[in-house]
């Protein structure tokens, strides 16, 4: 101040100038002090003007500016890594910009379509998408461009890409956006083969921060982990799905060793590799696919597959790992199932064959070897006609051989009953059942075998059954035979209320006289045999025949008789409609006439004797019975008046007048004219079978069967 007083030479008059300031506090900061002298006033006016805030932004940007230039360092010295890692891709990578225009492509994308890398950059992505989505792809990113809407970034679709030879081939397409380089990138995984999907990627921006942010999103699109380790085995660089497939972060994944995704055994012991690679270069891992297993977060371990590549620039090593979890479960189903149903084969009741075109056996089950007696080994490897009688054996090979030509099925497809040969020599029947398989192009053919012996003995010994049972039912009424068969013990009961009918041919003994043994047993055959058919229509018991009488009764049984007499009855009426079928045939001895009888009330009846069972019965109703039709008339139907009484009012009557009856004394009687239509005819008519016909079909059976 004195000096510019003595002198008048101004320094910090009228400039400005950055000093420091110190504050009552004894800090002192800096600023910008402007002097000024107002007039002759002799004062001086200063104005200071604090900069810590501005000195502070100065420092951050310069900070700023510090750290961009170490960032394009790294950059510069990390794209040589990224290329490195987007050229080791498993999927092709395509980089293209809002023009469609191809920026970038890896390695895997010329392999798999076939172009350049120098054919690619610069053409449209169109190129590798047939015709008819090819003419419209730009406009659907034209569209995208103006509304914004997503349709395929951030999703995954199975579609159709095109090679440069004109070829397609299913794929999957994953794509994503670099927002701030207006880049989309993709990856396509060709799915042709084993499912496994080449993911291809489209990128473009030059700089170096845009480059960093376009290949990191490329990295977390793709379907597979990734790892970049350096030298010290030390986690520098993880995508998105290693993060979804481990359980870390990729911030607890960097800096990490990755000895952390390892079971402990291997990653005790993964660094001492990597030691040993580097001083001797021999390559065990790098370069190829292995499988492994791997540690997630949890502690939990699974399948996978590893390959992995080395950048000799950098020294980094990059590893993709694809989780084969889905793959070998997959795998352990398949295998469960083969061997549930090897187990359920070997469960099967019946014995399995199957043999190939030459007719050797490759398989058996478990009852195959039971059944026949050879071991599996002793079947394994020779031909199917070692199971085969001599006489068949000889000529199968011949067999086969004419169907392979022919392909006409005689036995494929069918069940046939044949001779098989077990070990011992002797033979058996079985059930044999062929079908034909392709499998993975050649024929085999796979044949079931059941033993039959067993079924066979039980069915000729249910037919012996059956035709013993029908023969006992054709001698007895029904509810008699089941009794019998219960307890054969006698059996004789009285019931109050049965009706009985006796029929005798008139002049029998006369007409017989001039007729040869023979004939008279086929007319009485005749005759008879169609009155059986009418016993079994109206569900009557035919008690006995005796010469050219002819018996029958109602069934003998107080829960089954209730309108036994009306049936009776009718049966008489349609007795006489057969006899004159018979006659209307010209019988070679004429013809001939019936009286019949009937009457009805108490009897008694059983089982006599224990060969050729008879049930018969006794009493007054059957006495009186028979006399009604000793005084008949011929060709009439003469019947007392308890029938006249019991039949019911759907018959006509004709009284005859009062006989003097033998053991009876005056009796009325009376002549059964006719009978009237009932509401419903008996439906089982047509449907009933005779028992006689049904012991024969019994019979037939059993010779079937011995045959």
């Amino acid at each position: 101040m004195k000096q510019y007083i003595e002198t008048g030479i101004k320094k910090m008059m009228g400039t400005q100038r950055e000093v420091t300031a110190q504050r009552k506090d004894g800090t002192t900061f800096p600023c910008s002090l402007g002097i000024s002298e107002p007039g002759q006033s002799g004062l001086f006016c200063g104005f200071i003007r604090d900069l810590t805030q501005e000195k502070a932004r100065e420092s951050e940007i310069i900070a700023k500016q510090v750290a961009a230039e170490k960032l394009s360092t790294e950059l510069r010295e990390n794209q040589g890594i990224i290329m490195g890692i987007l050229d080791a891709a498993f999927h092709a990578l395509f980089v293209i910009d809002e023009n469609c225009i191809i920026q970038m492509v890896n390695k895997k994308s010329c392999e798999v379509f076939g172009w350049t890398k120098e054919e690619f950059v610069g053409s449209n992505i169109n190129i590798i998408m047939p015709a008819y989505v090819a003419e419209k792809h730009d406009q659907y990113m034209k569209n995208y461009l103006e509304t914004g809407m997503k349709k395929m970034i951030g999703t995954q679709r199975e579609l159709i890409a095109c090679r440069k030879d004109g070829s397609t081939f299913p794929c999957v397409l994953g794509l994503s956006e670099t927002e701030k380089a207006g880049m989309i990138c993709g990856f396509i995984r060709d799915l042709t083969k084993d499912k496994a999907a080449q993911a291809a990627v489209l990128a473009k921006n030059a700089e170096l921060q845009i480059q960093q942010n376009l290949i990191m999103s490329i990295l977390d699109a793709s379907f597979d982990g990734l790892f970049v380790i350096d030298e010290h085995c030390t986690i520098q660089m993880v995508n998105t799905r290693s993060c979804e497939v481990f359980g870390w972060t990729k911030e607890e994944f960097i800096g990490q060793n990755i000895n952390m995704i390892m079971p402990p055994a291997i990653g005790e012991v993964h660094d001492g590799f990597m030691k040993n690679y580097l001083k001797t270069g021999f390559k065990k891992m790098i370069g190829t696919l292995r499988e492994v297993t791997a540690r997630r977060k949890d502690g939990t371990t699974f399948p996978c597959r590893l390959g992995l590549s080395e950048t000799k620039e950098s020294g980094m090593f990059c590893g993709f790992i694809h989780d084969l979890t889905d793959e070998k479960a997959a795998e352990a189903e398949i295998l469960a199932k083969k061997r549930l149903a090897e187990k359920i084969i070997d469960a099967a009741f019946d014995s399995l064959f199957v043999i190939n075109e030459r007719g050797i056996i490759e398989m058996v089950n478990a009852t195959s070897t039971t059944v026949f007696g050879w071991t599996t080994e002793e079947f394994i490897g020779q031909n199917i006609s070692m199971i085969m009688p001599s006489d068949h054996a000889e000529n199968h090979n011949s067999y086969l051989e004419r169907y392979m030509k022919t392909r006409f099925k005689k036995m494929i497809g069918k069940e046939r009953e044949v001779e098989a040969r077990r070990k011992d020599g002797s033979t058996f029947p079985c059930m044999l059942g062929i079908s034909e398989v392709e499998n993975g192009g050649s024929t085999q053919y796979v044949g079931f075998i059941r033993d039959v012996t067993m079924q066979k003995s039980l069915l000729l010994a249910q037919a012996e059954r059956e035709a013993s049972d029908s023969l006992l039912y054709n001698i007895l009424p029904e509810h008699i035979a089941n009794r019998l068969k219960e307890d054969p013990s006698h059996i004789a009961d009285l019931y109050s209320n049965t009706t009985i009918l006796f029929a005798d041919i008139v002049g029998f003994t006369d007409r017989t006289s001039m007729m040869s043994p023979h004939d008279v047993v086929v007319m009485l055959n005749d005759v008879f045999s169609r009155f059986d058919y009418l016993v079994d229509i109206y569900e009557l018991n035919k008690v006995k025949t005796i010469g050219d009488c002819y018996m029958v009764t109602s069934i003998p049984s107080d829960e089954l008789e209730h309108d036994g007499c009306a049936r009776v009855c009718r049966f008489a009426l349609d007795m006489f409609k057969a006899v004159r079928a018979f006659n209307n045939t010209g019988p070679r001895h004429g013809q001939i006439n019936f009286r019949i009888g009937i009457a009805t009330g108490q009897v008694v009846a059983g089982v006599v004797g224990t060969k050729r069972f008879l049930f018969d019965m006794w009493g007054d109703a059957v006495n009186v019975a028979a006399r009604m039709e000793q005084s008949g008339l011929a060709g009439q139907i003469q019947v007392s008046k308890e029938v006249v009484e019991k039949a019911g009012s759907e018959f006509t009557f004709e009284l005859r007048g009062t006989l003097n009856i033998k053991g009876k004394g005056p009796m009325e009687v009376f002549i059964l004219k006719s009978a009237q239509e009932p509401a419903a005819r008996h439906s089982e008519i047509d449907r009933r079978k005779s028992s006689s016909s049904r012991a024969l079909r019994a019979c037939s059976m059993i010779d079937n069967f011995r045959d």
